[in-house]
């Protein structure tokens, strides 16, 4: 087989290879036999037309399109393998051509990229200190406290962390703007919430003022959101948050311990495993991004839209759940269109990026997976299922043993950059972290990364 690579890029390769009329002939007769099935020929049971019959039917051309159609992909492969190309995506087709003898086809072939990787050895990374200060409790008291806050009208202005009651309306043009009026709101000075502005404009007021002020719509106004009018506000009351008094009776009421201490240790307790499990994610994190960052690369433009395609087919699939549309997201968020795919493509060039960087960590360590990993692994995943039968099954017919083992080659290349760095606090003192893997890396890394290997997935052999 006559086959030529030419490199169009860095990680793209345009591949030329022949189908001669001998070939394409001799797949005309499963082509026909196909087509037979597909429509009812007179006469005939589906299936069995010869090929003249079913030429004469349906048009040469068409059998023999559909001839070099089924000639494709395995004859790619065939290509594919002898030339020892591996497509990082969906190899796209650019052009078949006649010519003497037969047709000639044209493929564009996108390579997983390579890198130099960074040193990932012997680092510190700074990470935020894990320790509770007594700020740190004293804020958590004061929010628990919040909640069982009760407010008494004041006579004098309105300070932080005060509460107003007002009426408000925005008009536009000298027109109320719809569904802008609103009568004993009540408003926490400070809060940043509802107008861009607000806190300003009532911090300061006393029962009774009038403030007229121009800000935009806030979100969720649809199409007029961003748009300036102007806020009428009446200040009605001026109210204090008066909290409880932190004492034994309280903690004996409403909570499950008996006094202040014992509560305070608990509570001392919670926020270090809190403020641990935090930080240990965030030293995960830190310690790939660390090494992503100084990656330079520019990907390949298939390899991005195809790494955008799985991240906006898991973000639908999620919309489904909650039974909305895209269209509702739009609508409810006040995220533009364009804004959204300029994320998506953000999100699915940092994905790349990271799995980059851990597959050069595999490469370079030498880190293998074997059948029983792979076993270990599916289980773990059946066994979440409501048929782990049924689970296993599915997933190895489909062919993700390949993707289950990437994963595995992936989790076991972030223990690596893990066990190499050190992490430590802005002062670069060590921290210990106790450290274990999170849960979430999956999240950091993908939600589900797809095999590599895409001649078993869009490459199919022939049967």
């Amino acid at each position: 087989m006559t086959s030529t690579v030419t490199e169009t890029g860095p990680f793209e390769r345009l591949v030329k290879f022949q189908l001669t009329d001998e070939q394409i002939n001799e797949a005309k007769k499963g082509a026909a036999r196909k087509l037979a099935h597909e429509v009812k020929i007179h006469g005939f049971r589906p299936g069995k037309a010869p090929l003249p019959i079913v030429e004469a039917t349906l048009g040469a051309d068409r059998v023999r399109q559909e001839a070099i159609d089924d000639l494709l992909n395995p004859t790619l492969t065939d290509v594919l393998r002898s030339e020892e190309i591996r497509p990082a995506v969906n190899p796209e087709l650019s052009s078949v051509d006649d010519v003497d003898g037969g047709v000639e086809v044209e493929v564009k072939v996108t390579l997983w990229p390579t890198i130099e990787l960074p040193t990932y050895k012997d680092r510190k990374v700074e990470v935020t200190n894990p320790e509770v200060t007594d700020e740190d409790l004293d804020s958590q008291l004061t929010r628990m406290l919040q909640q069982f806050a009760t407010v008494e009208e004041v006579d004098r202005p309105a300070g932080q962390g005060d509460f107003v009651s007002i009426d408000i309306e925005a008009s536009s043009e000298g027109e109320t703007v719809e569904d802008t009026m609103a009568t004993d709101l009540l408003y926490e000075v400070g809060s940043g919430m509802f107008v861009e502005g607000m806190d300003d404009q009532v911090l300061g007021a006393s029962a009774g003022d009038e403030i007229t002020f121009d800000a935009p719509l806030p979100d969720g106004f649809g199409d007029r959101a961003g748009e300036v009018v102007t806020f009428k506000v009446t200040v009605n009351e001026v109210k204090e948050r008066i909290l409880p008094e932190l004492d034994d009776e309280f903690v004996d009421e409403n909570t499950e311990f008996e006094t202040v201490e014992e509560f305070k240790e608990t509570l001392r307790d919670q926020l270090g495993d809190a403020k641990l499990r935090a930080v240990t994610q965030e030293f995960t994190e830190k310690a790939v991004a660390t090494l992503r960052d100084q990656v330079d690369i520019d990907l390949p433009e298939a390899l991005l839209r195809a790494e955008m395609d799985t991240h906006l087919h898991n973000f639908l699939h999620r919309l489904e759940e909650a039974d909305l549309s895209i269209e509702d997201y739009f609508q409810a968020s006040g995220v533009s269109q364009e804004d959204f795919l300029a994320d998506l493509r953000g999100q699915a060039e940092l994905s790349l990026r990271n799995r980059l960087v851990l597959e050069a960590v595999v490469e370079a360590e030498d880190i293998q997976v074997d059948e029983e990993d792979i076993t270990n692994a599916l289980q773990a995943l059946a066994s979440q299922s409501e048929d782990p039968v049924a689970y296993l099954k599915a997933m190895r017919e489909s062919g993700q043993e390949l993707a289950v083992a990437s994963d595995i080659l992936r989790n076991r290349a972030l223990e690596v950059i893990l066990s190499n760095a050190t992490p430590v606090d802005e002062a670069g003192n060590e921290i210990d972290l106790s450290l274990q893997v999170p849960e979430v890396e999956a999240e950091l890394l993908d939600d589900a990364v797809e095999a590599e290997i895409v001649e078993a997935e869009v490459l199919e052999e022939e049967e």
